[in-house]
């Protein structure tokens, strides 16, 4: 039900890998590539990471964070300063428990990958207060709000369970049509969409294909945003008990584009519907 979470975790292919680092701030660009493990991203030093950038970029501002939550799908921009360590200095990558991940999520603390101080430097970098031009887009100018309902229920078809029974994942009661058209959205207009995983019992990361959107207001479970949701996004994490409303921008590349949860064996569940652009 809650998708593959494997035994091991791997980073760019590789089991338990570490980097030499020197004294200074290096930039880590980071996809979480899992199938459906949602990681809570920290360091085992306890140093601050900041936040740079996310799906769509850059943001306006940093954010220094102890922990970031990414979900599969969603991508990051993040400095670590490793100055002020000794040669020979071990830090770990680690993915810290978190709560309200259902069943299956955020009850354990693994490590990811280990960073040895090989060398020390001097480094004069400071993190820019501006890092770029992000103009927040108006809910007032939505001409349109859609609602998708996340649920999931018991059938003979779909995601096996213990009990012999099989789960289906869906989008407002439906399973993917690729003949179907699902959404008819007006070029060069914006929309709130609103994913309500109110019911819900397992984290969902909505992505939506041709299009990037900001995230304006989250209720339920953790009821608020967190540093790496601002700026442009394609991919938001929705818990267990949350909606989350995002505004988009449509433009004028008109066409057929999907909409779907991110852990990939609810979206071959059938979590997936299709939006025209004309």
């Amino acid at each position: 039900m809650a998708g593959y979470m494997g035994e091991s975790i791997i980073v760019n292919g590789v089991y338990s890998p570490y980097t030499e680092v020197a004294t200074r701030f290096y930039r880590l660009r980071i996809l979480n590539g899992s199938n459906a493990r949602v990681y809570n991203l920290a360091l085992s030093n306890n140093a601050d990471m900041v936040i740079i950038g996310n799906d769509g970029g850059l943001l306006k501002t940093p954010s220094s964070v102890k922990e970031i939550l990414i979900a599969p799908g969603e991508r990051l921009d993040v400095l670590i300063n490793f100055s002020g360590n000794a040669i020979g200095t071990e830090i770990l990558l680690t993915s810290n428990e978190f709560g309200n991940g259902g069943a299956a999520q955020g009850k354990q603390r693994f490590k990811i990958m280990k960073f040895k101080i090989a060398s020390i430097v001097t480094d004069i970098f400071t993190v820019p207060a501006i890092l770029s031009n992000v103009t927040a887009v108006s809910a007032s100018s939505a001409v349109k709000v859609r609602t998708f309902e996340i649920s999931n229920a018991m059938e003979h078809h779909g995601v096996p369970m213990n009990n012999g029974m099989q789960m289906r994942h869906r989008i407002n009661g439906k399973l993917y049509d690729s003949n179907r058209i699902d959404e008819a959205v007006a070029a060069n207009t914006n929309e709130i969409w609103v994913f309500d995983n109110s019911k819900g019992e397992e984290p969902h990361p909505m992505h939506l294909h041709g299009v990037f959107f900001q995230v304006l207001q989250r209720s339920g479970g953790r009821n608020n945003l967190i540093a790496s949701e601002t700026g442009w996004k394609d991919t938001v994490l929705v818990m267990p008990s949350e909606t989350v409303s995002v505004i988009v921008p449509f433009e004028n590349n008109k066409g057929k584009f999907v909409f779907h949860c991110h852990n990939l064996e609810h979206e071959d569940d059938g979590m997936m519907l299709q939006y025209q652009l004309s």
